[in-house]
Formats: C-alpha cells, structure tokens, sequence
C-alpha cells in the first residue's frame, strides 16, 4: 500500500471522527437547550440520528474540501519542491 493510500485513508478517519464529533457536539447543544417537557422519545431518538449523520455527511465534505486543496496545492508546486521565499 502506497503512502498516498495510506494517507488518504488517515485523512478520512480524522474527517469522518471530527464531523461526528461536531455532530455530537451540535446534539449536545440541541439536548441543553431544548426542555425536557418539550421532548419525547421519538423526538430525541430523531435528533440524535439527525445530528450524527450531518456529522457524518459534515466529515466527508471536510475530506473532500481537503483533498481539493491538496490537489491545487500540489500541482501549483507548494507541497513538494518549492523553495520557501524569506522577507528580510
């Protein structure tokens, strides 16, 4: 497997764990502010799968985001080969 793969794949992890996480986050929020007399099981249960696969959906918009900017990055010549210019 190339490093390439290899980091492709790192990089969907870590998109894929922070999108959830905000997901999560964003449930955390809805839970705190919404009163309990207000919420049922249904509504809750709803909520909680709503906001893990916007997460989800959020984590693949991250990868996909990422990997456009490393694409141009890479072919403008900043990722690899490029000689950083020093301001005196």
């Amino acid at each position: 497997m190339s490093w390439g793969t290899v980091g492709k794949m790192t990089l969907l992890a870590g998109s894929l764990f922070l999108g959830i996480l905000m997901g999560l986050i964003g449930y955390w929020i809805f839970e705190s502010k919404v009163p309990a007399a207000m919420q049922t099981a249904v509504l809750a249960t709803e909520a909680k799968v709503y906001y893990i696969v916007s997460g989800f959906i959020m984590g693949l918009l991250i990868f996909a985001w990422t990997l456009i900017a490393a694409g141009i990055a890479g072919r403008a010549g900043v990722a690899r080969g490029s000689k950083a210019v020093s301001v005196k």
